[in-house]
């Protein structure tokens, strides 16, 4: 994320070498090590934790909750299933880091 930015960064752009192959081995199905998972649990954290949302004006009680909920579960994620729920609640609300 850019600093002042309030937009999540996205995986494709990090440099860090460790993220891509995370995400390339979840999308890809393949054998994900403790590493990729928590490369994987840092990245959602960032881009759910984004300012962005919660500068939505057209949020209500309900959704201000999901995010906190969201939020929330990130440290939750420590398997390849937990990740893939996790984001299949954030699809079904239009969040898609992926």
């Amino acid at each position: 994320m850019i600093a002042g930015d309030a937009s999540p960064g996205y995986w494709l752009y990090e440099t860090s070498g460790v993220l891509r192959p995370a995400v390339e081995a979840y999308l890809g199905g393949k054998s994900m090590s403790p590493m990729a998972i928590a490369a994987m649990r840092a990245y959602l954290r960032q881009w759910i934790g984004a300012e962005v949302w919660d500068r939505n004006p057209h949020m209500d009680d309900a959704e201000r909750a999901w995010l906190a909920g969201m939020r929330a579960d990130i440290e939750t994620l420590t398997s390849r299933e937990a990740i893939t729920a996790w984001l299949d609640r954030a699809e079904e609300e239009g969040i898609d880091p992926l």
